[in-house]
């Protein structure tokens, strides 16, 4: 991983923490940090109101889970895509 994509990892896994606790204490009827994540993570994020969609605190980490992996891989693809022109652009 690269030193940007380190970054969203732990930013976001933070935010993620931060809404599977939300949903713990039950704030927002437990469903809160479940929608904040959904929100924060579209497009992928919505796949967890198929998998559980109660909106407990597992279906929160869920999202999460599934959010946290989306950004990270947005990342990771944009600074490779980057480095490859970049790279097109100095051979020729």
């Amino acid at each position: 991983m690269k030193s940007k994509t380190k970054k969203v990892a732990l930013y976001y896994g933070l935010w993620v923490l931060l809404c599977v606790v939300l949903a713990a204490i039950g704030y927002g009827d437990h469903k809160a940090g479940h929608i904040y994540l959904i929100f924060t993570g579209l497009p992928f994020s919505l796949f967890s109101l198929g998998i559980i969609p109660n909106g407990s605190t597992l279906a929160t980490l869920v999202a999460g889970a599934i959010g946290w992996l989306q950004w990270c891989l947005i990342v990771e693809i944009s600074l490779r895509v980057i480095e490859r022109s970049k790279s097109k652009n100095v051979k020729t």
